[in-house]
């Protein structure tokens, strides 16, 4: 009775510690084109004051709480508030302004039905193609479908806080559930889930008319290991330099080749499939009708045999393992 007892116990104890919140940060870059100027004097507009750094063109920089004027609708200059003093600095005295991002925190529940919802092992590879592990949530809404979702949140290793990833913004993530690691592409402005691997990637199109936003030119430039190297040596570097772990992973994605095209409002739906070739860096949309004929000319370009059974629309994903297994 004492052993069912504590084994039950335990249980409780598993399930209460998996459901624990989990503290996370969301990084929002600011974007200078999007600052509004709400105050006015006279033909002068300026904004609210924005944290950032100001480079100027003697070399020198100014970092405090910058404010944007505007005269005429025309960028004239700058008020930065340093905490020591303030200064005014024209336009035509600066090389560039960097704002700071802005950072929401919160907790997540982690407690929900779907378990890829909740954080499970897993990793993601960075614009960079350095690859991180850790753990991986799919922020999951109505508006996301079983083989494409927005939103990410990854527990890196050695970290208590979790930071989100809008879509498109990291390569690729991984996430394993039941015992399988779920491969997961970065598309357009999201994440589209990689039905088979090898030679030939096949995944679902959830955008009809796209087919070509995959990270291809990330893929293309991190191929060679040297490269693969150095861009994990950089990532442990910074963060042996003393930058918070997330930090480090966060300025990475933000630095990136991330994609950045917003498609608004079109039609989610399984009416495609996209089929990768990595062995030569192409995208095909491929419909329903067309999926036949399109198989058959894959295999006389492989010199491969596969039954005719497979080459099917329903079968996708049987064809695609054996051709992949037949042609490298």
């Amino acid at each position: 009775m004492r052993k069912i007892l504590a084994l039950i116990l335990f249980g409780i104890s598993i399930t209460v510690l998996y459901a624990q919140p989990v503290p996370y940060r969301n990084v929002v870059p600011v974007n200078i084109e999007e600052i509004q100027y709400p105050n006015r004097m006279g033909n002068t507009t300026s904004s609210q004051p924005q944290k950032g750094t100001v480079k100027l063109k003697d070399g020198s920089s100014v970092s405090g709480k910058i404010t944007f004027f505007k005269k005429k609708e025309v960028f004239e200059r700058v008020k930065v508030n340093t905490g020591e003093d303030k200064k005014e600095i024209l336009a035509t005295d600066i090389t560039s302004i960097m704002l700071d991002p802005k950072i929401y925190e919160g907790k997540y529940p982690n407690d929900f039905k779907k378990p890829e919802k909740n954080f499970q092992r897993g990793y993601i590879v960075l614009p960079t193609g350095a690859k991180v592990t850790g753990k991986v949530a799919q922020l999951r809404d109505f508006s996301d479908y079983d083989f494409f979702v927005y939103n990410i949140m990854f527990l890196p290793d050695g970290s208590e806080v979790a930071s989100s990833f809008k879509g498109g913004r990291i390569a690729e993530f991984g996430q394993e559930i039941n015992g399988t690691m779920q491969v997961w592409d970065g598309y357009v402005d999201g994440y589209l889930l990689r039905m088979t691997d090898g030679r030939y990637r096949l995944s679902r199109n959830p955008y009809s008319k796209t087919k070509n936003e995959f990270f291809t030119s990330l893929k293309n430039s991190v191929t060679d290991s040297l490269a693969k190297g150095a861009a994990q040596a950089a990532l442990t570097k910074s963060i042996q330099d003393g930058q918070n772990l997330n930090e480090s992973i966060e300025n990475s994605v933000n630095a990136g080749s991330a994609v950045s095209e917003v498609l608004g409002q079109v039609e989610i739906n399984k009416k495609e499939y996209l089929i990768f070739d990595t062995k030569n860096n192409t995208v095909v949309s491929v419909t329903k009708d067309a999926f036949p004929g399109y198989a058959q000319s894959l295999l006389q370009n492989c010199n491969a045999s596969i039954s005719k059974d497979l080459m099917t629309w329903d079968k996708a994903v049987e064809f695609f393992n054996a051709l992949n297994a037949a042609c490298k």
